[in-house]
């Protein structure tokens, strides 16, 4: 992992030792939406990689904690969420969860980093315990034990003061040392991992830990490690709050649209990519990265990366789809496609429509080129037609009274639309 570039900081240079021995590792995250994001990739990489090793891993859902907002790394207070909506938002997360690394493993098989000596997995919610926590019995243990000096000064409430922070975002970081402190003392949980925006809610729980065992030893029984924000080479953060979010459920992100994200990958951060969120080896990621800068314009690093990562998150099928569908929006042979791949690869894709044949058959092109979400109305296709800015299954056309036959069909049911460079319309004739 040291070698990848995960580690920004740890809590203790003991780590290293401990992890030497199989250990439980917990990493949290707050069920404020409905599917997992390449926000997230870090951590879960992070935790992959230590599964694989043989440690055993407990993603940890913020049921309980979700409901308040984590003021780390936010100048605004979040909205509180619906219990409806948490209970949802929960639910989802934890299958989905689970897909990762049943998908993780069949990942590293293929890189044969898969044996027996993998950890166990165990998704957990901490509403299990802090929704049953009273408030005396919470001030009178965690609280006791905690000093509002060292609170104050961390960075998740210091930089929040001036402009305003409420009781219950200050009091997030107890809550998540809560976490830690309950997880050591029923799970046998040493050390968790988070992003580097953590790392105070992180030593406030390895603190609490040395707090509660002090008269024991004095030696180091929790670990805290932070790894690195994702971000891209001009600073901005990967993530449903930076207003950029991809997805990593399919439904919100098509396997197509997540794997151009890859491809899109600028070279200043590819080489990154490749170690921090894949398990390909590291020589051949150099190797690769020597090809590359010799012939940049092929994208050969960013094709790897996008390839790898969408394995490992939609599987090998997955990835068969982002090629049709790549092909179908980018290739040249449109006729050679068949109904049933085009309808695999665009599943729960805007940019496939069904339609009757009725609704197509014999209908101007300008009023079927409104079908789609990019053509508003029929004018506004006139004058993309009238300027050769639309094409009927890759050929131009320039004829506004143009009107769509049984000719247009590929395959007895489909036609594909584009207007200008970019914007697909396919339409699946029922």
């Amino acid at each position: 992992m040291l070698d990848r570039g995960f580690v920004k900081d740890v809590t203790s240079d003991l780590l290293g030792r401990h992890l030497e021995s199989s250990r439980t590792i917990y990493s949290g995250l707050d069920p404020t939406a409905e599917s997992l994001h390449v926000g997230h990739l870090l951590p879960l990489l992070a935790c992959l990689h230590l599964h694989l090793a043989g440690h055993r891993v407990i993603p940890l859902i913020g049921g309980a904690t979700g409901s308040i907002g984590d003021p780390s790394g936010r100048s605004t207070e979040r909205s509180l969420i619906e219990t409806e909506t948490l209970d949802k938002n929960i639910a989802t997360l934890t299958k989905q969860l689970g897909v990762f690394y049943e998908r993780g493993r069949e990942y590293a098989r293929h890189h044969a980093l898969y044996d027996s000596t993998i950890g166990e997995i165990s998704v957990l919610d901490n509403k299990e315990w802090l929704a049953k926590l009273s408030l005396l019995e919470f001030l009178s243990t965690t609280g006791k034990l905690s000093n509002i000096g060292p609170m104050l000064a961390r960075d998740s409430v210091k930089n929040r003061l001036a402009k305003g922070i409420s009781y219950t975002e200050f009091t997030y970081q107890l809550l998540q040392a809560r976490d830690f402190e309950h997880l050591f003392t029923s799970h046998e949980c040493t050390v968790q991992i988070g992003g580097s925006d953590q790392w105070g809610n992180i030593t406030a729980g390895v603190e609490l830990i040395r707090r509660v065992t002090s008269d024991e030893t004095t030696q180091d029984k929790a670990f805290g490690l932070t790894l690195p924000l994702l971000t891209t080479s001009s600073g901005d953060k990967f993530g449903k709050s930076a207003g950029n979010a991809i997805w990593l459920n399919s439904s919100l992100t098509s396997v197509f649209d997540f794997y151009q994200f890859w491809l899109k990958t600028p070279d200043a951060d590819v080489e990154r990519f490749l170690r921090l969120l894949t398990l390909a080896p590291l020589s051949d990621i150099e190797q690769l990265m020597e090809q590359h800068k010799v012939v940049p314009e092929q994208r050969s690093a960013q094709r790897r990366l996008a390839e790898e990562v969408t394995t490992l998150i939609h599987g090998r099928s997955g990835l068969e789809i982002a090629r049709i569908a790549t092909g179908v929006l980018f290739g040249k042979d449109l006729y050679a496609l068949k109904t049933h791949q085009v309808v695999a690869a665009f599943e729960n894709d805007s940019r496939l429509v069904r339609k009757l044949r009725s609704d197509v058959v014999g209908q101007r092109l300008t009023r079927v080129s409104t079908f789609g979400r990019t053509v508003k109305s029929t004018s506004q296709a006139k004058t993309l037609v009238a300027s050769g800015g639309v094409y009927v299954n890759g050929e131009r056309m320039t004829d506004v009274n143009r009107t769509l036959t049984e000719e247009d069909i590929i395959d007895n049911h489909l036609i594909f639309i584009r207007t200008g460079k970019s914007s697909h319309l396919i339409i699946h004739l029922d």
